[in-house]
């Protein structure tokens, strides 16, 4: 036997009822899908469709997933991926030339390389059925992988049943391949590194029969799964535990010889246990600004217990790479291979650190262990109107994939005020973009947040079109000036004033320096009267009160944090930047 299934199916079903779901949404979605591609070694063509999938793949993060299946083209000979399931696989769904490839085993599109991105456009704008999600625990000493799937209806499937399959795949084998420099982000000295390869289908090849398929189901199953050392017969291939997948997919029905179409896929978070007693672990980093004018931060993190022993203790230091440190210490209960979470608040830097979270003690003895993670705590500008009906405009130049583009403006309790998009999508051009230009009727006097995002991860630029974004005040001042590559998200801090009695001329009666200014402010008049200093903060608070008496004194400002303020004096307000940091 090639494998030993132990299945534990749960259903839960029963309307009204909160669903104790571990991993899986049940948010309605969009599909994800999986590329089914069927390749093989001695094939010409098969690197120009490696790197097709590639594309699709990059350019649509945590929605498409990638299974090769090598059959045709594919010798004996070192390395062998040839499996019993894929021979199946190939058999039922291959009906093409070679390289080819099934889009979640759709029949609407044809199966050649050319037609994969339409498939993939089409089908991840559809309504999923189901969501699916799940973990695989892997003991390193025994090569056995727990792995836990769940799939709930956010809505009924066409079918009574529907079929759970789990593949798993393998990358980084380095081997022959014909024409492999041309795909050459995998070629190197002469060598291919073959990614995304079939090794083995965890389930029945089609996959194992679950139900019912009715919205609010939730569907549970664990398999026991012996990872072989070596795949293949003759000239197998090794498996390596650092370089597989487990990838997860439902389809609706079996029909004639498949199980088709694919209603929904995931790719499982692979997490590798230990014959550690004390083994605290990282498993995600986030951040949240408690408000968008301070620099004070909430961190949570996301904590696997990868040890034998409850986890009952930690403590932690955290140091940024300018050399700011702080300490926390949590106590609570996190038992063996269980997640929980660690919440604490800390003060960052103004701009973009690096911080190393540090685990220093767990459970009351030494430990060491640290991640890195980018801390980014923004300055903000101030937009001025000449009177308070007055709007700031924003411009967007999107770029080809303008239905990946979203923006909006939040307050700081995090209330939505403006937001747009998404915008066209040009098919069939290499390129494009079209300008927007939003006028925006804002808060006044208070901390915004413009954001925005991508949903594809790459921005709105260079190779589909240069976009940008630009927020331009009532003054015609631009505020925010942003270019196209910001990955899949960006965001800026800004206030909005009336100018009112704001005058920055130079013609003052005090001269009031440096500006930008650090620590100290200096004034200095010629036959200075008596007068009094008011400084203020973007928000209108008036931080400090100040009586002048003499023709020059010196304000020490280094408690103040990095930010915009305002010194009046006598009714003559003049904008001073305090960088500290």
């Amino acid at each position: 036997m090639k494998k030993i299934t132990f299945i534990i199916a749960l259903f839960f079903c029963c309307a009204g009822t909160i669903i104790a779901q571990q991993f899986v949404s049940t948010e309605p979605s969009l599909k994800k899908v999986v590329i089914e591609e069927f390749t093989g070694i001695a094939c010409n063509a098969c690197p120009s469709a490696h790197k097709k999938a590639n594309e699709l793949m990059n350019n649509n993060p945590g929605q498409v997933f990638l299974i090769n299946i090598h059959e045709w083209f594919a010798p004996d000979e070192y390395p062998n991926f040839k499996t019993e399931d894929g021979k199946i696989i190939h058999g039922a769904l291959h009906g093409f030339g070679t390289p080819s490839g099934r889009v979640n085993r759709s029949t609407n599109f044809e199966p050649s390389p050319g037609h994969w991105e339409a498939a993939v456009y089409s089908i991840t704008r559809e309504s999923a059925p189901c969501n699916i999600a799940g973990q695989a625990i892997i003991d390193e000493a025994s090569r056995t992988a727990t792995i836990t799937v769940e799939v709930y209806y956010t809505q009924d499937s066409d079918a009574e049943t529907n079929l759970l399959t789990i593949a798993m795949t393998q990358d980084s084998v380095w081997g022959p391949q014909v024409n492999g420099e041309s795909n050459p982000s995998q070629y190197l000295n002469g060598k291919y590194c073959h990614m995304h390869t079939l090794r083995d289908i965890i389930t029945p090849t089609w996959g194992d029969e679950i139900g019912p398929t009715t919205e609010g189901t939730l569907i549970t199953k664990t398999y026991t799964y012996q990872i072989p050392e070596i795949i293949g017969d003759p000239n197998g291939v090794e498996v390596n535990l650092n370089h597989i997948d487990f990838i997860a997919f439902v389809s609706n029905s079996f029909i004639e010889m498949a199980s088709l179409p694919i209603l929904n896929v995931c790719d499982m978070p692979i997490l590798v246990g230990t014959q550690e007693t004390v083994f605290p672990y990282f498993e995600n980093i986030s951040m949240k600004q408690n408000s968008f004018c301070s620099n004070n931060m909430t961190f949570t993190i996301d904590m696997m217990n990868r040890g034998l022993d409850e986890l009952t203790s930690i403590r932690m230091q955290m140091e940024a790479d300018n050399g700011e440190t702080f300490e926390y210490e949590w106590k609570g209960s996190i038992a063996s291979y269980e997640f929980g979470k660690v919440e604490f608040e800390m003060e960052v830097p103004v701009g973009i650190h690096t911080v190393d979270f540090k685990i220093v003690e767990a459970n009351g003895l030494p430990f060491n262990y640290s991640m890195e993670y980018e801390t980014i705590c923004d300055e903000w500008n101030v937009a001025y109107l000449d009177d308070e009906n007055g709007e700031i405009i924003l411009e967007l130049m999107q770029d080809k994939f303008g239905n990946e583009t979203t923006w909006q403006i939040t307050t700081d309790d995090n209330t939505v005020v403006a937001s747009g998009g998404p915008y066209e999508y040009y098919f069939g051009q290499s390129t494009a973009t079209e300008l927007h230009e939003i006028p925006l009727q804002l808060p006044l006097n208070q901390c915004l947040k413009f954001t925005i995002n991508d949903a594809i991860g790459n921005g709105i630029c260079c190779n589909h079109g240069d976009g940008y974004y630009r927020i331009i005040d009532g003054r015609g001042d631009l505020i925010v000036d942003g270019n196209g590559d910001f990955g899949d998200e960006a965001s800026h801090v800004f206030s909005i004033e009336v100018i009112n009695n704001i005058d920055e001329n130079e013609e003052l009666i005090y001269n009031i320096y440096p500006n930008p200014a650090k620590d100290y402010v200096k004034l200095s008049a010629v036959n200075a009267q008596h007068s009094v200093l008011r400084i203020y903060n973007v928000m209108g608070m008036m931080l400090e009160e100040i009586e002048i008496n003499s023709d020059e004194i010196e304000i020490n400002v280094s408690d103040y944090e990095d930010g915009i303020y305002f010194f009046n004096i006598d009714g003559e307000v003049i904008k001073i930047v305090i960088k500290n940091l």
